[in-house]
């Protein structure tokens, strides 16, 4: 039988005010230890606040201190380091709110994970059958699982089928290794009604036992039916302190060894979790009951410490700190399948839950024709006169603002959704997968998909403005690649904040930065030539060139337009300084090489130039987000 033990665990926080004042530390676990056999479930119980999850953290090794906190302690199963790579033990934590992909179904999402974990297509099809019964989601196989990764919110599964799911994914296929698995469930019955709760239960003696693993998990206010099925109860009061460790039908007289006698009819672990709780108001203000109630706790403390010694159950050894090996560096990826092989299975992934977004690409099809039919009823036929130069210029900006913001939202709002998803998968000890396939798959099969919707808007709006038709081609182009730019820009931001709030916030930001810097031909405004290098990185000044060249390259002006209204075309031609100023005796433009050396730029080839402008800061944003992945890998 192998032994899940853990020793002298302390984890210490700084406290701060609302000011972000140092106040002081507070102690989440203090000194927790205990221990966990092979083929039982241990069941951690306590009053909220206790350190449950923190504990179950630690034992995971995603417990991770900010600057000033401590960690301490040892984890160990059959007496090697759980937490490095000598260890025997396949580790598994599910995590309290499981996130899947939303457009797979039940079967797809455990096929995948099966084929990451390096199994073979021969094997793969009876596993996933095998698991699919074990855990009673049959009924629900071929159901997409739902929830919010993909551009809008899907229903699915029910909740007890969501949990059931999340344990199957990530012990699939592990209880076949001759190694050890340890299971680590977070709140699994969280949320769920009490006859759910306790098929859930039931699945994880189940795992325990024909898997022979150490499962430990959770709970919250379980009822009786529940509380008899776990083999051991750890009992835990404020800061972590153990209370009880032992059989879960033992606790029972324990506790009427020490004093307490639990009523009879009553349900035993809600009689344990009211024993180590501190009642704070007994609604009359009187301060003697919450003495009483750290009275009776501290009392409860020390009858285990003192039982724990008469029996000899702990064992103290030399304590390491456990945030020094955490398990995303330190633990050998085993049953992980080559980077070609993950990049295949992601980008099939990534393809379905991409085409299965029908209402999502429907509407961004049906607002790219709105917007454009918009810009070219504002705009409906400007004409080939010298008056039009103006008109065409401002479209031109305009449709390159509205491509890089459609794009900028969609990826700032799309890519956090399925953040802790990927880190979830990311950070699995067998079956996971590194940054890079992931990153080059989503790439490959959303960017194309995302520069339909320009080309669309551009198709329906040049000819209702009355654009270049010579030019159409590389004006199209143009605005494809200012949409992938716009969204590997919107990734980057992703990948470089904290959280989905933050991008939201910096993306627009940002973006309006690039609209400034965006226009060094002086159009609409002038650059200062002290920022004029930070405007090679502007997005929107290699679009908008682009686009200039390619309308005004071969464009000839009306000729009776031209020599009739010369003064109103100065006139007309005011907001577009540089041209202004060299057309200021009257004199209009009569091509659209004219235009183009007013503005400053090159009359030939300058929109090819432009287009390999836009595809180096793709490039960069694209490394920049590559980058930031990596280091955040298991974060």
């Amino acid at each position: 039988m192998s032994v899940l033990a853990w020793d002298d665990v302390r984890y210490v926080v700084k406290t701060k005010d609302a000011d972000g004042n140092n106040t002081g530390s507070k102690e989440i676990l203090r000194g927790t230890s205990g221990r966990s056999s092979s083929g039982r479930v241990l069941a951690i119980l306590g009053p909220s606040g206790c350190g449950k999850t923190t504990l179950l953290n630690a034992l995971s090794g995603r417990l991770r201190a900010k600057r000033g906190d401590e960690i301490h302690g040892r984890v160990t199963y059959d007496g090697a380091s759980l937490n490095r790579s000598g260890t025997s033990a396949a580790l598994s934590y599910v995590e309290q709110e499981p996130k899947f992909f939303s457009n797979l179904t039940v079967r797809e999402t455990l096929t995948l994970d099966a084929r990451l974990r390096g199994k073979s297509d021969d094997d793969v099809d009876e596993l996933v059958m095998s698991t699919l019964k074990k855990m009673s989601l049959m009924s629900c196989a071929d159901t997409v699982v739902g929830g919010d990764t993909g551009g809008k919110a899907v229903a699915g599964i029910s909740g007890g089928e969501r949990r059931r799911l999340a344990i199957a994914s990530e012990t699939l296929g592990l209880g076949t290794d001759a190694r050890g698995l340890v299971v680590l469930v977070d709140e699994p019955t969280s949320g769920l009604d009490a006859f759910q709760a306790d098929k859930m239960v039931e699945k994880l003696v189940d795992i325990a036992e024909r898997e022979t693993a150490c499962v430990v998990c959770t709970l919250h206010q379980p009822r009786s039916a529940s509380f008899s099925k776990v083999h051991d109860l750890l009992l835990l009061a404020s800061g972590g302190r153990v209370a009880y460790l032992g059989p879960s039908e033992e606790v029972v007289e324990y506790f009427k060894s020490i004093g307490h006698v639990c009523p009879d009819h009553f349900n035993p672990a809600e009689f344990v979790i009211d024993l180590v709780s501190i009642d704070v108001d007994d609604g009359d203000g009187d301060e003697r009951i919450e003495a009483r109630s750290h009275e009776r706790v501290e009392g409860i403390v020390a009858a285990w410490k003192r039982h724990e010694r008469k029996t000899k159950i702990a064992s103290r050894e030399k304590m390491e700190t456990l945030i020094a090996t955490p398990s995303t560096k330190a633990v050998a990826r085993k049953n992980r399948c080559g980077p070609m092989r993950q990049f295949r299975l992601l980008a099939g992934r990534a393809w379905r839950q991409a085409r299965r977004e029908m209402w999502v690409n429907g509407v961004r099809m049906m607002a790219s024709i709105g917007l454009a039919a918009a810009f070219g009823g504002c705009n409906f036929q400007v004409g080939l006169g010298p008056r039009s130069v103006k008109r065409r210029v401002a479209v031109l900006m305009q449709a390159c603002i509205n491509t890089s913001m459609l794009a900028l939202v969609k990826s700032l709002n799309g890519f956090p959704r399925e953040r802790a998803t990927v880190r979830r998968e990311m950070s699995r000890e067998s079956g996971g997968y590194s940054p890079g396939p992931y990153f080059l798959s989503k790439l490959l099969i959303e960017t194309p998909i995302d520069m339909v919707f320009p080309v669309v808007f551009g198709g329906v709006m040049a000819p209702m403005v009355g654009l270049n038709k010579a030019g159409r081609k590389m004006f199209l182009t143009t605005l494809a690649l200012q949409s992938a730019a716009a969204s590997s820009l919107g990734l980057c931001i992703s990948a470089l904040s904290p959280n989905s709030e933050v991008a939201l916030a910096i993306g627009p930001c940002v973006m309006v930065l690039n609209i400034m810097l965006g226009d060094t031909s002086g159009a609409f405004t002038e650059v200062p030539d002290s920022l004029a290098p930070l405007s090679k990185l502007s997005l929107i000044r290699h679009a908008f060139e682009g686009v200039l060249c390619s309308e005004f390259e071969g464009l000839v002006f009306s000729k009776e337009d031209t020599d009739a209204k010369s003064k109103q075309i100065a006139k007309t031609a005011k907001g577009v300084k540089k041209m202004a100023r060299k057309f200021q005796d009257g004199i209009a433009p009569r091509t659209g090489e004219d235009v183009l050396e007013g503005l400053g730029l090159p009359t030939r080839g300058h929109a090819t130039k432009a287009a390999k402008s836009q595809v180096g800061v793709t490039v960069m944003n694209i490394a920049v987000t590559y980058a930031a992945l990596v280091c955040k890998k298991g974060k």
